[in-house]
């Protein structure tokens, strides 16, 4: 697994192809949007670059896709029942993500001066 994430980690570093975004064929910025750029500044070892082009994939998603890693790994290895946290826990995680997710949409579509930094 290791040896795969590298070889699609070098694919997307070298690549000079972006796959197209349905947002921004809307004229939009979605919550995803420079996502890809997001990874490759973050592969070429520039932290700053990465968070210009999409601050909540970084600050955000990035850690919990993480953890969900490492769940899922201590899952594999009957360390723990689950991946996602159940209960009320799991279910407030999800929809503060879905919550955050539709709020980052929503603010760096708003042509605002001091929100204009948060589009792509």
């Amino acid at each position: 697994m290791a040896v795969g994430l590298g070889v699609l980690a070098a694919v997307l570093l070298i690549s000079p192809v972006e796959p197209p975004c349905p947002f921004k064929m809307l004229g939009l910025d979605g919550p995803m949007c420079g996502g890809t750029r997001m990874l490759r500044a973050l592969l070429a070892g520039d932290p700053l670059l990465a968070l210009d082009f999409n601050a909540f994939a970084l600050l955000v998603l990035s850690p919990v896709a993480l953890s969900l890693f490492v769940a899922a790994a201590r899952f594999e290895l009957g360390r723990t029942r689950r991946i996602w946290p159940a209960g009320r826990g799991g279910a407030a995680c999800a929809y503060l993500l879905g919550a955050g997710l539709l709020l980052w949409t929503i603010l760096r579509n708003i042509p605002v001066p001091p929100l204009t930094t948060l589009s792509t």
